[in-house]
């Protein structure tokens, strides 16, 4: 499985219901009503953050900070290694009597070269996780949610009241409800 996370793609899934808002307040609140209910929220798709809405679908925190600190500790190793292997071990130069070895000029070249890593490194591993690479089939519920509109889904279990559900999306302000299924998505 490796850092791929299989649980949010969108493909191999059960029924799933989605609700579209067209406004952030009324989709928290219907977030929070469904979440407080006992449903369990699948994902919520935005063109934009909506800060909290993390902590009411119970999205865990991201692991890129992690991968972060590794990316820039590996900088940090590899350009201080390679300052010093060229500058006092292959090709040692006294230059104005300054000593061959750590010296404060080799600090700009750590900082660039660990922000350098990181900076690689961190795009490589969101485009890997996120599965952003040439040739996937976006997964879109609604070509809409780049834009201006939010969709929430909800993966269907057994004995879930399907009805309840859409009508406590209507509720709050879902202007479109659609079921997702096989790849198909009918209007509600």
């Amino acid at each position: 499985m490796g850092i791929l996370d299989k649980k949010l793609s969108l493909r191999d899934r059960k029924k799933m219901l989605v609700g579209v808002w067209e406004d952030e307040d009324q989709l928290m609140a219907g977030a929070g009503e469904l979440a407080h209910a006992g449903i369990h929220i699948h994902d919520v798709y935005t063109p934009y953050p909506v800060h909290g809405l993390d902590r009411i679908i119970g999205a865990r925190r991201s692991k890129l900070a992690r991968i972060a600190f590794f990316c820039a500790v590996t900088g940090l190793t590899l350009v201080t290694t390679m300052i010093w292997y060229m500058s006092v071990h292959d090709w040692p130069m006294n230059i104005g009597n300054k000593p061959v070895r750590f010296t404060p000029s080799w600090a700009p070249v750590m900082f660039e070269g660990t922000v350098l890593c990181t900076a690689f490194g961190m795009s490589f591993f969101f485009f890997w996780r996120n599965r952003l690479v040439h040739g996937i089939k976006n997964e879109l519920l609604d070509i809409r949610q780049t834009d201006d509109r939010m969709v929430l889904t909800i993966e269907t279990t057994d004995g879930m009241d399907e009805k309840a559900v859409l009508d406590m999306m209507k509720n709050h302000g879902a202007v479109e409800l659609r079921a997702f299924h096989n790849g198909v998505q009918t209007v509600l």
